[in-house]
């Protein structure tokens, strides 16, 4: 939510957060899920991607470096400031990016398959 500062800062409105709990630095925003809309109960994510097939020790430096720069006090701000909670550091592996990615993707496609939707 990069929308955050300008929240705070009383610039613009916000009624409510998508997700499936409160923003830390907004916790007085509600999620839509709370407001009666729960098909919006919906979490933002980052993921660094691979190419399939990459060695696994590879996987691993890039897992390592990514938690390492997560733990960083800097980066924690950023993400905080920019209104995004971090995944906490089990959340932060391989296994469970691949686990995400495979429940997002059957999410979405059953979205776009229940409503006909078409590339153009």
């Amino acid at each position: 939510m990069q929308a955050g500062p300008l929240i705070k800062a009383g610039k613009i409105k916000a009624y409510a957060i998508i997700g499936r709990t409160r923003f830390a630095g907004l916790p007085d925003l509600p999620t839509m899920g709370e407001l009666g809309y729960k098909k919006l109960d919906l979490d933002f994510w980052h993921m660094l991607l691979a190419p399939a097939g990459t060695p696994r020790p590879i996987v691993d430096r890039l897992n390592a470096a990514l938690r390492h720069s997560l733990a960083d006090a800097r980066v924690k701000k950023t993400f905080a400031d920019g209104g995004m909670d971090l995944f906490p550091p089990g959340q932060q592996t391989p296994e469970a990016a691949s686990a995400l990615l495979k429940s997002e993707l059957k999410l979405w496609g059953d979205v776009i398959r229940a409503n006909n939707i078409q590339a153009q």
